[in-house]
């Protein structure tokens, strides 16, 4: 039902170029659950909103988000860019992943960590396996594949869940900070 509601709303946006274009925010009922796990581990009211730009082909969404054809979703600056969205399984996780990253690029935190507190809130990697990366802090995610993207992703949420057991958000957030 999530799924109909936000595909009905990015639907009902203005057709630009090949791609669509339209908005989303926090407020949307189907990001509430995600939303809440924000506030819940930061500690700070959580609201905006952003432009998304659903590409009409692969090839157009990296073109536009000058990423690989295999990413799912991007972000730059306050646009989320997102690929046709019959490659997109659970549109209103991806939503919340995106806006999540840019919700933590204001804190200006090495990317692995940023990467593992937006599976945090997204919950994507709960009940799920994939290999474990050594030293993930020094780790350039630029130019990984596909799988070895996955397996960093999914490295930067065990990672910062160990974290998140022994320190506080804002304590890691002031830690890794001043750690760059």
């Amino acid at each position: 039902m999530k799924r109909v509601a936000i595909v009905s709303f990015l639907y009902a946006s203005i057709f630009l170029a090949g791609y669509t274009s339209s908005h989303i925010g926090w407020d949307s009922p189907e990001l509430s659950a995600y939303r809440n796990a924000l506030e819940r581990l930061t500690g700070r009211t959580v609201v905006g909103n952003y432009n998304v730009i659903i590409a009409s082909s692969a090839g157009e969404f990296s073109r536009l988000s000058r990423l690989g054809y295999w990413f799912v979703a991007a972000t730059h600056g306050e646009t989320i860019y997102l690929q046709p969205l019959s490659l997109i399984p659970d549109l209103a996780r991806t939503l919340a992943h995106e806006m999540s990253h840019i919700f933590f690029q204001r804190f200006n935190l090495p990317y692995w960590l940023e990467e593992g507190f937006v599976c945090t809130v997204t919950g994507e990697w709960v009940g799920r396996e994939e290999p474990l990366l050594e030293n993930i802090e020094e780790l350039d995610h630029a130019g990984m594949d596909f799988m070895t993207y996955r397996a960093y992703s999914f490295t930067c949420w065990r990672r910062v869940g160990e974290l998140l057991r022994q320190h506080g958000f804002n304590e890691l957030v002031s830690r890794f900070v001043t750690a760059q």
